[in-house]
């Protein structure tokens, strides 16, 4: 009676184990808390994990200066190095260190583009498969299969030249280039920040140093990605956001390469975003990324 008691419990026991192989296998067991994976890859981009799709928000690896007459040349090996995959790639604008590195990684993983007429324009220009393009031009509201995004048109980050501060023209690619990508063709072709909807987490993208500030009014993220800027008086804006974190980004030498690390010089510049946002509200919490390191939200 004890044998066949055994085996019964032995078979009971391999039963539950392969039912909860193939729930695994097949997706049907109950689902976990989803999280929300960030990676910093420098400047202002970023790999978004969430469920089962993966984000990149303004890719660049190359890390080097793109000269005005010059054909642009993606460092392959660097790019892969990092990015192993994508689904969708959103761009800021379409300066070179957002969105050089774009079309290579759009037609090796056969990735999604949403970008502005220029970011269209350039990767068209490159090769990209007119099937993967978005276009956007601020207002559009986006749903994908794991999340959701809103965009929002925004501007580039005031310049400095003599004392004297001034918003920079927005130029635009309209078409096609007939050859080459030169490095002058990274015009910035309009700032967009994209409000992003991920289950329960509400999460805001700024890739420049600059909004316009009746764009953010209801937003109040539970996340912003704020770039460091000097040139821009973050008082009301943080006021209208109230967000409960604040990312710091775009504050790195862009085109420096990883390996040369973080100079202290480099952190100041976070870190002076960092106690801004704290003399308006020292509830927010403030993340400093470091180069590469995951960041899970829940």
């Amino acid at each position: 009676m004890r044998i066949v008691l055994m085996v019964s419990l032995i078979v009971a026991s391999i039963a539950v184990r392969s039912v909860q192989a193939a729930e695994s296998e097949t997706g049907s067991a109950l689902p976990q808390t989803q999280r929300v994976t960030l990676k910093w890859l420098g400047t202002a981009g970023w790999e978004i994990q969430f469920a089962q799709t993966k984000i990149l928000i303004d890719p660049f690896l190359t890390r080097k200066q793109a000269v005005a007459g010059e054909e642009w040349k993606t460092d392959e090996e660097a790019v892969l190095n990092v990015i192993g995959g994508a689904d969708y790639i959103f761009a800021g604008h379409s300066h070179a260190d957002h969105i050089a590195d774009i079309p290579f990684i759009a037609k090796r993983f056969g990735a999604k583009v949403i970008g502005s007429r220029t970011t269209i324009n350039l990767s068209l220009s490159a090769g990209v498969d007119r099937a993967q393009l978005t276009t956007i031009s601020g207002g559009e509201k986006l749903a994908f299969k794991d999340f959701s995004v809103e965009v929002i048109e925004s501007q580039h980050g005031v310049l400095n030249r003599g004392g004297q501060k001034r918003q920079p023209k927005s130029a635009e690619i309209t078409s096609p280039l007939s050859g080459p990508i030169l490095g002058k063709h990274f015009v910035e072709g309009g700032s967009y920040l994209y409000y992003f909807t991920f289950g329960k987490l509400r999460l805001l993208d700024q890739s420049t140093g600059n909004f316009i500030e009746e764009n953010l009014r209801g937003l109040e993220p539970d996340i912003a990605i704020l770039a460091e800027n000097s040139n821009y008086d973050w008082t009301e804006a943080i006021k209208i956001l109230r967000p409960k974190t604040v990312i710091v980004h775009h504050y790195d030498d862009w085109h420096v390469p990883f390996s040369s690390g973080m100079t202290a010089a480099v952190r100041k510049r976070a870190q002076r975003l960092e106690r801004e946002v704290k003399s308006i509200d020292r509830n927010i919490r403030i993340i400093i990324p470091e180069f590469l390191k995951s960041i899970t939200l829940e």
